[in-house]
Formats: structure tokens, sequence, C-alpha cells
């Protein structure tokens, strides 16, 4: 499928990033940094992470090797952990999938909230919410899926936005379903779908294009597309597919109506979503990393970003541009990961323990 490749206005504006004029470059001449990606191997992260690996060392000095860590499980957290660990030397960083729902949820696992790191540079996307074709009694279009009943929902852990956002979908649609939050990997989910253990998933725009589309091929149906809010406080679809309706077309088109605003389902979904659909892939550095260091790594990253053959590698493996998200604007969406209003925060709480002690 050939799709019309266009540099965003927020990666042109990312240009601008530059280290302060008191700032020196720091020299990676002889270095080995360390790319922790928090996902296993082969799945979308991962994906993304290894063509970040490879043009990464054309934009700094020195030229340095750039090697991948992959460091899946727990949502993230191990390898979040392990970043937050690491010497803040500009030697390792961290390529992650945005995960909103631990921080709300609060996991004692972490060790290191979000909001302490600091950002190099993030990449927005939507989200997809796909199913098997041949799910009883067939879907042959996206509104089928209101005729099913009883089928699996697979996604990551209760605790993950992955596992929160489809089943708060679902919830507000009034779907019948199983969730089974059970998966390491949505590379493992796509491997369940293959083989019919469950009939339904999501993932991102990068992991649907990139992966998913590809592999399972006329098996599943694109259901809905999941998009950042835009500056109107609209959702409207992605430029990347423009065919694919949003959740909330889907919604108002089974429904009749849009889903309700006052809803604590759907004020939970949005809440929890929104900051990880504007920045849902996230170049990391350490806490406390020195200015120099950050200037130097953000001034990489959006200079990658305008590269012709960094967008033509990426565009040849995912499908798609990546839309950047600057330094700057990106660790302002990382505080906010921290202030939740108590009801929303409590109900997810809830919602959350009820559907992993079933």
């Amino acid at each position: 499928m050939t799709r019309t490749l266009l540099l965003a206005p927020v990666a042109l504006a990312a240009l601008a990033v530059v280290a302060p004029a008191s700032a020196q470059a720091q020299d990676y001449k002889g270095k080995t940094i360390t790319e922790i990606v928090n996902y296993p191997a082969g799945g979308p992260t991962d994906i993304e992470g290894r063509i970040v690996a490879q043009h990464l060392p054309d934009h700094l000095a020195g030229h340095p090797t750039v090697i991948v860590k992959n460091m899946g499980g727990a949502a993230g957290l191990i390898g979040a952990n392990a970043l937050g660990e690491a010497p803040a030397n500009g030697e390792t960083i961290g390529f992650f999938t945005m995960e909103t729902a631990t921080q709300i949820l609060g996991n004692p696992a972490i060790h290191t909230p979000l909001s302490n790191f600091v950002l190099a540079a993030g990449v927005q996307s939507p989200l997809v919410a796909y199913m098997r074709r041949d799910t009883p009694p067939g879907v042959n279009v996206p509104a089928d899926l209101m005729k099913t009943r009883d089928f699996k929902a697979l996604t990551l852990n209760g605790q993950n936005s992955n596992t929160l956002n489809l089943t708060l979908s679902l919830d507000l649609l009034g779907v019948t379903y199983l969730p089974v939050p059970a998966y390491v990997g949505l590379k493992e989910v796509e491997t369940a779908i293959l083989q019919n253990t469950g009939q339904m998933a999501n993932t991102s725009l990068s992991g649907w294009i990139g992966s998913a589309e590809p592999a399972l091929g006329n098996l599943v149906i694109p259901i809905w597309q999941l998009t950042p809010r835009d500056a109107n406080g609209g959702y409207p679809r992605s430029a990347n597919l423009p065919n694919l309706q949003t959740f909330e077309e889907f919604y108002a088109s089974v429904k009749g109506s849009p889903p309700p605003a006052d809803d604590i389902r759907y004020r939970a979904l949005r809440t929890m979503i929104d900051p990880q659909l504007a920045m849902f892939r996230m170049a990391l550095l350490p806490p406390k990393t020195p200015a120099d260091t950050v200037a130097t790594m953000r001034k990489a990253f959006a200079e990658m970003w305008a590269d012709r053959a960094f967008l033509a590698d990426y565009a040849r493996v995912m499908k798609t541009e990546p839309v950047l998200v600057s330094g700057d604007q990106g660790q302002k969406l990382l505080a906010a990961t921290g202030t939740v209003p108590k009801p929303i925060k409590d109900f997810l709480v809830d919602y959350s323990t009820r559907m992993t002690s079933k």
C-alpha cells in the first residue's frame, strides 16, 4: 500500500531546537551508546528503535556505536527502571512506548516516575483496534463488531494502557467479550490472533502498518483508530489513516450519538490515552542528565527527523513517516502524567483491580 509521506509542521519546528550558545556539544568519539527498548525484540517499539539506532550516530559528534538492548516485561517497567538507574552521562538512552496507565495507577514496581525522565524527542501516533474477520457471525465491515459476543480481546497486562483503552472502549459500546490481559508484547498478541487464540487486539500506527497488517493480511479488519486530541479539542482522523473511522465516529455510527462526555469510562479513557497518543514513542535520557548532554541529544534527534536517509528507511519499514514531538514540547507532556483528577484515578484503580481479579 502506498502512502503519501509528509513532514509534519511540528517536526519542522523541532529543527529549531539547538544547543544553547554556552553549551559544548558532547563528543562521542570512540564511545558506545546503549539504547534500552522496553519491549521485546520483534515488536513495534523494537522495530522503530532499531531504525533510530542505525541513524542516530550520523547526527552525533564522533559517530558513536549504538547498540539496542531489549528489556521487555512488566508493561515496559523493567526497561524504564533500568534507564532510571543508569548513569546520566548520555551513554544510555531509552526508546520506549509511553505508558500512562502504570503511572496513573501508581504501580509499586515503578522506581522512577515518568515525569522524572528527560525527553530527547517523541513520536505522535494513533492506535488501531482490529479484529478477525471470521469472528462469529462474521465481521465484514467494522459495524459487524456489534453483532459479535464472547470473543477474546487480547492485550498486555491489566495495568497497561494497551489493555485499558481497548476494554474501556468495548465497555462503552456495550459489547460482550472476554478480556485476556496476559501478553508480554504485541508480537505475541499478533501470533495469538493468527492462531485464533483470540479475536481482537490493538496496536500503534507503526505496529499496524509495519507489523500486524502485513503479518495478518486479510485475516483481520481494522475497526477504529484512537487519535490524539487536536488544538480545537476534537479527535480527527490521522493523515496516515484517512479511511479508517475514529472511535468517536464508530461510536456515533452504531449508537446514534457521540460518546457521552460525562461517562466516567469515557473520561477515564481520554484522560489516560490522550497524552500517550500525543507522544506514543519516546527517546528518553536518565533523570538529572546535564543540560549540555540534553541539548546535544535533542539536536541530534531533530536533525535525524529531517534526514532523508532516516525518513526513507523509516518509511520503507513502517510504511509511514514519524511525526516528531520536540524535547521541549514533550517534556511538558511528561510532567502532566503526574497530575490526574482523583475521581478518574480512583475509577481506573478499581476498574483494573476488578479486571485482574476475574
